[in-house]
């Protein structure tokens, strides 16, 4: 009967892995689900800027607001953490975004 790895060996096998899916998912220059929801939220504030449908726009973030809150975030501090950002926006400050390999 072989034994279990131990706790240290798999921590070492799990970062690894973790390497390797990292390493591959920059080579294909594919984006990450936090690239593409600070892209969708920028436009979102953009465009809602742009548009002036605060009202609709407000709907949408206190849907949001409730399902941060609902995975257990602190609804001032979420609401707080939204306005900073869409006070950024509007002020026209745009994310940082990551610049395309120098070779293509």
């Amino acid at each position: 009967m072989t034994s279990r790895p131990s706790y240290k060996q798999r921590l070492a096998k799990k970062a690894e892995r973790q390497r390797d899916y990292r390493r591959r998912i920059k080579k294909e220059n594919r984006p990450s689900r936090n690239d593409i929801a600070a892209t969708v939220f920028h436009f979102m504030v953009t465009e809602t800027v742009r548009a002036k449908n605060w009202k609709q726009f407000n709907i949408i973030m206190d849907k949001v607001a409730n399902r941060l809150v609902d995975r257990g975030f602190d609804r001032e501090a979420t609401e707080k953490a939204i306005n900073v950002l869409v006070d950024k926006y509007e002020d026209g400050w745009d994310f940082q975004r990551r610049l395309p390999p120098e070779d293509a």
